[in-house]
Parts: C-alpha cells; structure tokens; sequence
C-alpha cells in the first residue's frame, strides 16, 4: 500500500517542514492542496525542494485553485478550464499521478463555488446539463494536454455538499461517458460511508476506473476513531489489484497531530495485512 496524507494534516511552517514530518510518520507521499492566496503551481520550486529533502512523493493533487469547473457563466467555465489544464501540467511536472476533481457543489453548500445551473427542459434538466458541459470541459481538457500522463480523477461528494455526482457508480458512469484512460474516478471512504450500501461492493463494481482512493473514518476523522470498516474496504482494493494512493483526507482530530498520525499509520498498515487473501 502506498499511503499518502492532504498536507494540512501534518503541522510545520513551510512545506519542507510538513514534508518532513509526513517521512517521520511514515507516510511515502504527500497530497498538496490549494491555499486561498496560492496557485500550488506557483509553489513548485518549494515542492520540488521538500520532495527531495524528505524523499517524498507528491501523489496527487486535491482540486483546483478556481473551484469546481461546471458554472453556468462562461467566462468562468473557461477560466476553471484553464487553471485544471495547467493544474494537469504541473502534476505531471511533478511526477503525480492525477488531480480530484468536484464538477459542481451543491448551491446550499458552496454557493459561491457552484451557483445553480439553469433548468432547461424540455431540452436538457439540471443534471443533463452538468453531464453535457463536464464532458465538454474534459475532452478539452484530456485534447490540451495530449502528451501529458495525469489523470482526472473524478471525486463523488456525500449528497449534503454535492447536488450532481454523489455514488461511485455515477462516477464510473462519467468515465465510460468520457471514454479516456486518463479520466477516472476517485472513491472517498467518508462520502461512501453516508451514501453505499456495500462499500467493499462497490469498489469491486468500479475497479477499472478507480484511480485514487481517499481514506477518512465514520465521523471525518483520522481512520481509527470511528466505525468504518478498514479491513472491508482494503480487501476489496486488495481483490481488485489496486496499486493507486490510499490518501488520507479528513477534518483535524482530537490530539496531538504527529502522535495521531503514527498510530492511523500503523493502524492502516494493520488493516492491510489483515485484508490480504488467506
């Protein structure tokens, strides 16, 4: 397994700082996010020197500095494209495997982000719409950026923040819709605990288009203080030959930060062996 943390998670003034503690606890990659002030791409000089210094892998990058790419004004629809295009360079720049990507929130949960698209039946609904321009902007996207290896992995949202692409299902719907090996879908253990039936099911279901995982506990915390079923979930990726990131993504939890990272390292390593086949 290949574990990963959002860099939020690890505490440190500078991102070599949080680099090298991600290393002190075990981890091998790093998820890089964007600041409100700060395009990540323009950080890269800084990365690449905490990579090196730490010896760590960036293997993924959490969204776009614009925010979700479906909005119904075009001027801003293009200025999103753009900044997922160059936000695909620089993941293959760095060497990581791909960039999440949320279409659209739900209007009550961002409304700034994902005001709500028009309703233009009989010709097209809401959601018909979204799917319609998110196909679009993709193609556009994968066309742009012909020569480069970084995938799109598509990031379904429990159904309280997103109002379009709640199910794994539905993502793995996108992706054949997409028909491009570089658009995937990414499964989020938080997200498919409110809205699975059967998390290791549906795993299994989407296997040739799982592409990145998230890993978060019952409650958004680190995995470990909560009632997911770990053990389940890697079974399935392990039964399905997945050899993408396990990222951890979650809100802060209770305690002290490094201490609680080590013990969800070792937890999870745990978890794995636990998982392999008998």
């Amino acid at each position: 397994m290949k574990l990963s943390a959002h860099q939020t998670l690890l505490p440190g003034a500078d991102l070599s700082e949080r680099f090298q503690r991600a290393a002190e606890c075990g981890l091998e990659g790093i998820e890089l996010a964007f600041g409100r002030r700060a395009r990540v791409y323009d950080l890269h000089a800084e990365i690449e020197a905490a990579m090196a210094a730490s010896g760590l892998s960036v293997g993924s990058v959490c969204g776009t500095y614009e925010g979700p790419i479906v909005h119904p004004d075009p001027a801003e629809r293009g200025s999103r494209l753009a900044d997922l295009i160059r936000t695909l360079e620089f993941a293959d720049e760095i060497g990581a495997r791909g960039v999440i990507v949320v279409p659209i929130f739900a209007s009550t949960f961002m409304p700034e982000s994902s005001p709500p698209m028009p309703d233009m039946s009989p010709f097209a609904n809401e959601d018909a719409l979204i799917t319609q321009l998110l196909l679009a902007m993709l193609n556009e996207a994968m066309q742009r950026t012909a020569d480069g290896s970084a995938a799109v992995y598509l990031e379904p949202l429990n159904r309280y923040e997103a109002s379009y692409l709640n199910t794994v299902g539905k993502a793995a719907e996108l992706c054949r819709a997409a028909d491009h090996k570089r658009i995937q879908l990414m499964a989020d253990l938080f997200h498919m605990n409110k809205e699975e039936a059967d998390i290791p099911a549906s795993l299994r279901a989407v296997a040739p288009h799982l592409g990145h995982v998230h890993l978060a506990d019952s409650q958004r915390w680190l995995p470990g203080h909560g009632h997911t079923d770990f053990v389940g979930a890697f079974r399935a990726l392990r039964e399905i030959e997945y050899d993408g990131w396990l990222a951890l993504e979650c809100m802060p939890t209770p305690g002290d930060p490094l201490e609680n990272m080590r013990a969800c390292v070792e937890f999870l390593r745990g978890c794995w062996e636990k998982a392999a086949p008998q």
